[in-house]
């Protein structure tokens, strides 16, 4: 018999193929349990931040001053502390004016480059495209990166954090590989036959068409303001309202006997007890990020997989 007379025999319609098997018993609960506790490790701590942020000074007491799960006694007092209008209000309201200011500018260079350097014939494309590569692929380095800051005349001021950041490499060329592989050519074309100019070309068709890119790129910018932390160390040391970043760092530091520590934290002590007061402004930091997310997520498959892999 050769192998021509050989027949195999017609798979059978729902049979299912042989390395997707229907798992065991013992399968089951084991990837049950994995996910139980994976779910488990990242809860739990969270939990336990957001419980403790709304704990009384009678429930800390009584915990050793540890975290708590299930809180006693229910105290809003950490909270109140934070939105009196001191120190720590100050810090929260400066470090979401950074955000939505310095997204804002970040968007505007981004798009306005991205789209210049994604269109072939526009003025010294190819120079400007290798600066923007030859950044991306060799940082400036700490020390020369604080020398042009002290040499423009920004150190302790707020522009010294939003400017170094405001266009990112990897962000532009993402944004712009966008805007050559998933905007039709055949309407950049027919627009400028019907008269439109780049400018309205920008804002009436590639816009309109990029907005899962948009948001995704804005959100990576909204991050790296909100969570700045060592520019602000580095070049605002002498300015009073700080971002919360920094007040967080200064506040955890408190509890570890760091000289110098009491001083930088005097200024954020309250009458909500600290552990309550420390755990709060974690959730204060955290909550922002996390409500943007989820209104985020379902843009990045399309958006940056789409913008990267066909550049």
């Amino acid at each position: 018999m050769t192998a021509i007379d050989i027949k195999l025999k017609p798979r059978k319609k729902n049979a299912r193929p042989a390395w997707d098997e229907e798992p065991s018993w013992f399968g089951k609960i084991t990837k049950a349990l994995f996910l139980i506790c994976y779910a488990a490790a990242i809860v739990l701590p969270i939990w336990a931040v957001v419980a403790t942020s709304f704990a009384s000074e009678e429930s800390l007491t009584k915990a050793g001053g540890n975290l708590l799960l299930i809180p006693t006694d229910l105290s809003f007092a950490a909270y109140q502390e934070i939105f009196d209008g001191g120190a720590l209000t100050k810090s929260l309201i400066l470090t979401i004016a950074l955000t939505a200011g310095g997204t804002a500018l970040s968007m505007v260079l981004s798009i306005g480059a991205a789209y210049g350097l994604s269109r072939p014939g526009s003025l010294l494309h190819r120079p400007l495209l290798m600066l923007v590569l030859f950044t991306f692929l060799f940082a400036p380095g700490l020390y020369p990166s604080f020398l042009v800051v002290q040499k423009l005349g920004l150190f302790d001021n707020y522009l010294s954090i939003i400017l170094p950041m405001a266009l990112n490499a990897f962000n532009l060329i993402v944004l712009r590989s966008f805007f050559m592989n998933s905007v039709p050519t055949e309407l950049l074309d027919a627009a400028r036959m019907d008269g439109a100019g780049e400018f309205r070309t920008l804002f009436k068709i590639v816009l309109p068409m990029s907005k899962a890119i948009l948001a995704v790129i804005a959100l990576f910018y909204a991050v790296g303001y909100w969570n700045i932390y060592f520019s602000a160390v580095l070049y605002i040391p002498g300015l009073e309202t700080q971002p919360i970043q920094v007040v967080l760092q200064r506040m955890l530091m408190s509890t570890q006997g760091l000289p110098g520590a009491a001083a930088n934290v005097s200024q954020y002590q309250t009458a909500a007890p600290d552990s309550a007061l420390k755990m709060a402004v974690v959730v204060c930091t955290i909550v922002p990020i996390v409500i943007m997310y989820p209104f985020i997520q379902k843009h990045f498959t399309k958006a940056v997989i789409t913008g990267a892999i066909k550049g």
